[in-house]
This record gives C-alpha cells, sequence and structure tokens, in this order.
C-alpha cells in the first residue's frame, strides 16, 4: 500500500474513526499540523523527523480529501444503502372493467374551449396554404465560412490571475481562509482583487503548480 493511501495509518495519526465527519477530520488535520509544523522547531535531528512526519501527513490527507471529491464520502466510511422501490401491482383487468366510474361533472359541461382551438388551427392552415415570396438568388455564391470557437481548456496548475473559484477547482477547499490569503498546510496563494497575485509551494505539501513562487 502507497504512504498516501494508508488510511488506516492516517485515522490513527489523527485519532479518529473511519466515518467520521469531513469537518472532525479536517479539524484533526489542522491540529496535527500546528502540532508539527517546522516553523515552530530548531531544525535538529528530531525536527527533520517531523518534517518527514508532516510531509507524509499532507500526502495521506491530500489523497483522502480527493477520494471524498470522487466517492462523496472519506475513506472506509459505510456506503449509504440504497432505497428500491417496488412497482405496484397491477389490478386485474376484471376487477377494473366490473367497477364503473362516474364522469366528472365538469366533463358534462360545454367545452367553449374547443371553438377557439378549431379557429386557430383554421387560421394556421390557412396561413400555410398562402403562397410566400420567392427568394431571389444571387448571381454569385461565395464559400460560407462557419466560425468555430475554440472551447477554453480549464487550466490544471495554478496560475497569476486565477479567481477564487478557480483555484478551488484545481487545489480544494483551503484549510484556511484569510481576506486575502488562503493557506493549505504549509504553503499559501496569496490573492489582491479576487485575482491570484503570489504563491508560496512547500515540498511538505506542494500545491499544483510548475514552480516553488510565481515567475515574472
Amino acid at each position: 500500500m502507497a504512504d498516501e493511501t494508508d488510511f488506516i495509518d492516517l485515522y490513527g495519526k489523527l485519532r479518529l474513526e473511519p466515518g467520521c465527519s469531513l469537518e472532525d477530520f479536517k479539524r484533526a488535520y489542522r491540529r496535527n499540523v500546528a502540532m508539527w509544523h517546522p516553523d515552530r522547531r530548531s531544525g535538529s535531528r528530531a525536527d527533520l523527523l517531523a518534517a518527514a512526519r508532516l510531509q507524509r501527513l499532507t500526502r495521506q490527507y491530500g489523497a483522502a480529501m480527493d477520494f471524498h471529491r470522487r466517492h462523496g464520502r472519506l475513506p472506509g466510511a459505510p456506503v449509504p444503502a440504497r432505497v428500491e422501490t417496488l412497482p405496484l401491482e397491477a389490478e386485474p383487468v376484471e376487477a377494473m372493467a366490473a367497477t364503473p366510474v362516474a364522469a366528472p361533472a365538469h366533463a358534462m359541461r360545454p367545452r367553449r374551449w374547443w371553438l377557439a382551438a378549431l379557429g386557430v388551427g383554421a387560421a394556421i392552415v390557412a396561413w400555410s396554404m398562402y403562397p410566400a415570396e420567392p427568394v431571389p438568388e444571387t448571381e454569385a455564391r461565395g464559400p460560407v465560412t462557419v466560425a468555430v470557437r475554440e472551447e477554453a481548456t480549464p487550466a490544471s496548475v495554478l496560475i497569476l490571475g486565477m479567481t477564487p473559484e478557480e483555484v478551488v477547482a484545481i487545489e480544494g477547499e483551503p484549510l484556511r481562509r484569510g481576506e486575502d490569503r488562503w493557506e493549505y498546510g504549509p504553503s499559501w496563494v496569496r490573492f489582491e482583487q479576487g485575482a491570484v497575485v503570489d504563491w508560496y509551494s512547500s515540498p511538505l505539501g506542494a500545491l499544483r503548480t510548475g514552480s516553488t513562487r510565481p515567475r515574472p
């Protein structure tokens, strides 16, 4: 089993059980990130081990969130049971024929709207029979040019100028939203006036970018 898909190990680190809520899952992950973040340590060998642990935890968390986006539930959570509806049994034809059905009272009333419908139908027939004016043909017809609009391909990596909605489509929901900065663990994305202007992709929890920082 790959490290990022070892969800049993992930639940053990977060001290959760499969089937927990998504909010509890995110909260436990943020608590572990705060505990093992390298900014709170001095750089000793134990701190290097803590950084490696945080990096593996971030990969496992990302794989779990991808699973949730695809299946609508966290790994290991029970699959919702499907409710099957049974077809209603049809009544025997003989019983239906033997049961008298009373005609509704409004069916006995004269339906004046039939007269209006017949009048409209007659007008349509008369209009269709009226000869249309011939369309003059031009002496020379040039080639017909059809403009084909190319569909925009959504970006698969972060680029400058992206909207918050496009960032969520690529990176998912951030662990922490600020007024102009979103945090994805040790990585972050900064906005100005609703557009991406800067980011930092940490090797401990890399963003989907082509570089650690935006290229000028």
